[in-house]
C-alpha cells in the first residue's frame, strides 16, 4: 500500500512537474535564444567588416561621406565610450582654437557606436558592391566641378566600417555639435554645426548683401583655419582650396594629399544665414 501511494505520488510530483515545466519553459527558451541571437548578430557585425580592416585614413573619410545605411552596436571595436569621449572633448578643444568653431560650453557626450554601410544592408551585394563613382572629377549638387585627375585616388572599395555617432549641446546657446569619429583610429570624420539665430554673431544687421557677404568671408576665413587644422592634424599636405559662395550652401573645397600621394578632398559648408556649418 505503501509503495502504491508512493508512486502515486512521484506520479504526481513529475506531472505537476512537466506542467510547470512546459509553462514557464518556452518563455525560458525563448529569452535564452533572443539572447543568443543578440550576442551572435553582435559578433557578426564586428567581425564581418573585412573591407575597413585595412582601410587608411582617407578610405574612412570618404566612407563618412557616402555611406547609404547604419547597424548599430552596444559597443565599439577598439575604443570604449569613455575614450570617445575623451576624444570628443579634444577635437572641440582644438576646433575652437583654430576657430574653426566658436566655443561652447556643453554637458553630456552622447556617444552612439554604429556600422557605416555603404551598400546595401548587410547583404552578399555590400561585400562585393561596385564603385560606379569613377570619374577624375569630384562634384557637388549645384554641378560645380573640379578636375583631380593628376592626384592619385585612395582605395574607392572600402564598403563598411565602424564609426561613433557623437553629439554635444551648448548649455548657453542651444547649439548643437554632431560628429562622426573612427572607432580603428580615433580620428574626426566629419562634423555638423548647428545654432539659432539668436546665436551672437547670426544677426542680421544692415542690407541683404552686406549680411551675405559678411557670412560668405566668415565661411572663408574659418576654411582657411579648417586646413591649418587638417594638416597638423591629420598630417595632410594641402594642395589647394576653391570656395563657391555663388549657389546655396556656400562652401570652401579643400585638396590634400596624405603621405602616399592618396587624393583627399574636403568641403565645409555653410547655409546663407551662417547658422549651419558641416565639414566633409
Amino acid at each position: 500500500m505503501k509503495t502504491k501511494t508512493g508512486m502515486a505520488a512521484a506520479t504526481f510530483f513529475i506531472t505537476a512537474a512537466s506542467l510547470i515545466a512546459g509553462f514557464f519553459m518556452p518563455d525560458l527558451a525563448g529569452r535564452a535564444a533572443d539572447q543568443n541571437l543578440t550576442v551572435q548578430t553582435e559578433i557578426f557585425a564586428i567581425e564581418k567588416i573585412p573591407s575597413a580592416a585595412n582601410a587608411k585614413l582617407p578610405d574612412m573619410l570618404k566612407l563618412a561621406n557616402s555611406y547609404a545605411n547604419e547597424v548599430y552596436l552596444n559597443r565599439g571595436d577598439e575604443r570604449d565610450e569613455s575614450e570617445i569621449e575623451t576624444t570628443v572633448a579634444y577635437i572641440i578643444s582644438r576646433l575652437s582654437e583654430y576657430k574653426v568653431l566658436d566655443k561652447i560650453r556643453y554637458g553630456d557626450i552622447s556617444v552612439h557606436p554604429f556600422i557605416a554601410v555603404r551598400g546595401e544592408m548587410l547583404s552578399d551585394a555590400a561585400f562585393g558592391y561596385a564603385d560606379m563613382d569613377n570619374a577624375a572629377s569630384t562634384g557637388d549638387a549645384e554641378g560645380n566641378t573640379s578636375d583631380v585627375s593628376g592626384q592619385r585616388r585612395s582605395d574607392d572599395n572600402v564598403q563598411m566600417g565602424i564609426l561613433w555617432n557623437c553629439s554635444v549641446n551648448d548649455l548657453e546657446t542651444d547649439a548643437t555639435l554632431d560628429m562622426l569619429i573612427d572607432d580603428r583610429s580615433g580620428k574626426l570624420l566629419s562634423f555638423a554645426f548647428t545654432r539659432s539665430r539668436s546665436y551672437p554673431g547670426t544677426e542680421e544687421s544692415g542690407s541683404q548683401e552686406e549680411s551675405v557677404g559678411a557670412i560668405q568671408r566668415d565661411l572663408q576665413a574659418r576654411g582657411l583655419e579648417m586646413r591649418d587644422f587638417c594638416e597638423e592634424y591629420y598630417g595632410f599636405r594641402h594642395v589647394k582650396t576653391e570656395s563657391y559662395i555663388e549657389g546655396e550652401p556656400y562652401f570652401v573645397r579643400m585638396y590634400f594629399e596624405d603621405e602616399n600621394g592618396d587624393a583627399i578632398v574636403l568641403d565645409l559648408k555653410c547655409d546663407q544665414t551662417g547658422t549651419w556649418y558641416s565639414w566633409n
